[in-house]
């Protein structure tokens, strides 16, 4: 009876370090699962990890894929980071490249400035500096501009056509609003033919050079999750450095009997090398089955981007396979999965309902509504936010003029007045023309030499 009790106490035990563990591993992020690893690897000799290869294991999901588009829109991540062989050569310029791409806004302009970047992840201000001047020869032109000031410089310089004229009239560009070209020109003693050829110049390039991408909500790394899409399926699988193997070295049995002290502790050994293994492989289970749920969910974001994603909720999930919401959010902490249009944030596939009829729709459906009104709007006239705000409502959308204003500049929109003060620039530029200017054949060919 005693030897009965007394295994089974062992047997709980037992358990206890398995779940206890299991609950540990799931809580941490991939980098401190990589660190605490390596920690157990040093002490335990039995522990031996495999890295490097993709996993598919119980809870990877699958479905038709007959309906989705052979090619999806470039995220701007995407198109920056693709470009990073070109213009730098070791592993430190990249990871400062990559601090730079965390703070870049949907239009292509840089949220922070170099001395920001150095401070916070202990660069050295001139290496900050010497990587943004090479990113910012990156295409498209004008991306990681701190400014408009600054991003028309960049195309400029781009196009050849920055001289000591467009540079003065760059740098006087806000005097626009209170002044005509002519006026502003006769103040900084210039020709206003010139000011105005440089000016339909201007017109020309592309104040928000990131808007002509889809814009994506996480930042281009190594991705923890590989979602790839075949003639006839989707497969989910998960990225070997993000999610490694373990498994007891060979030769580590230890469980027959014995009595002695340094038997005692082999067997210490290997009951934590399989109570680690079990809590590895139960992570890298339940992290397929909540990624699985997802798509399974959200089988429209693979054919029409963010605004075709169905309302969802952590709880949604949690309910779908089983576990609890806390559970959920912890996978979810920091995961990112590679997918047709590029790499994103899990968590940026959860999404709240937002007013709508009685039909559920999502933040990312209003946000494409606005950029399309927006982009059809009479420039000389353009929406207000109210406005918007009422147009939205008659096709279902019942936001308020508070909530129209945050998504628009979410998007990288200018208020109206701006809008309207860039349509009176151009039409400026052409009714100058009328002044024996040069040809428009002659403007476009302008370049400086």
């Amino acid at each position: 009876m005693k030897a009965g009790y007394a295994h089974a106490l062992r047997q709980t035990g037992s358990l206890n370090q398995v779940m206890m563990l299991a609950v540990k591993v799931m809580r941490m992020t991939g980098v401190e699962l990589r660190e605490h690893l390596t920690d157990t690897i040093e002490r335990n000799p039995l522990v031996e990890v495999e890295r490097g290869q993709k996993d598919t294991g119980a809870g990877a999901a699958s479905w038709g894929t007959q309906d989705l588009p052979n090619d999806a829109r470039n995220s701007l991540y995407r198109h920056i980071a693709d470009q990073f062989h070109l213009v730098f050569h070791s592993n430190r310029e990249i990871e400062i490249a990559l601090a730079f791409l965390q703070e870049i806004e949907p239009s292509g302009w840089l949220a922070a400035p170099a001395e920001h970047i150095a401070e916070v992840h202990g660069f050295a201000l001139w290496d900050c500096q010497s990587v943004l001047d090479r990113l910012q020869s990156l295409e498209p032109a004008g991306v990681f501009a701190r400014d408009l000031k600054d991003c028309l410089r960049l195309q400029a310089i781009d196009r050849g056509q920055f001289d000591d004229v467009m540079e003065t009239l760059i740098a006087h560009l806000d005097h626009l609003m209170t002044c005509d070209v002519a006026t502003l020109a006769r103040r900084l003693k210039s020709d206003p033919k010139e000011f105005a050829l440089r000016l339909d110049l201007i017109r020309r390039m592309d104040p928000k050079p990131g808007s002509a991408f889809s814009f994506d909500e996480t930042v281009l790394r190594g991705s923890d999750v590989i979602l790839q899409v075949t003639e006839q399926e989707v497969t989910i699988e998960l990225s070997g450095s993000s999610f490694p193997s373990v498994r007891l070295s060979h030769g580590s049995d230890a469980d027959g009997p014995g009595g002695s002290q340094d038997a005692s502790a082999l067997k210490n050994l290997v009951q934590e090398a399989r109570a680690l293994q079990t809590a590895v492989e139960m992570r890298k289970s339940t992290t397929l089955s909540v990624v699985g749920a997802i798509f399974a969910r959200q089988q429209g974001f693979l054919a029409n981007g963010y605004a075709a994603l169905a309302p969802m909720g952590m709880s949604d999930i949690a309910d779908d396979i089983g576990v609890s919401e806390a559970t959920v959010s912890r996978i979810l902490s920091g995961l990112t999965i590679q997918c047709p249009l590029g790499c994103i944030s899990a968590k940026s596939l959860f999404c709240s309902p937002v007013p709508y009829c009685d039909q559920p729709r999502t933040k990312h459906a209003a946000l494409q509504m606005i950029k399309d009104l927006v982009a059809g709007e009479d420039r000389m006239s353009p929406l207000g936010d109210q406005e918007i705000a009422h147009q939205m409502k008659r096709s279902g959308f019942d936001l308020s003029r508070r909530t129209v204003t945050k998504y628009r500049q979410f998007l990288g929109l200018d208020a109206p007045a701006i809008r309207r003060k860039s349509a009176e620039l151009s039409a400026l530029v052409v009714n100058a023309r009328a002044a024996d200017l040069p040809s428009r054949d002659n403007q476009q060919n302008y370049r400086h030499t």
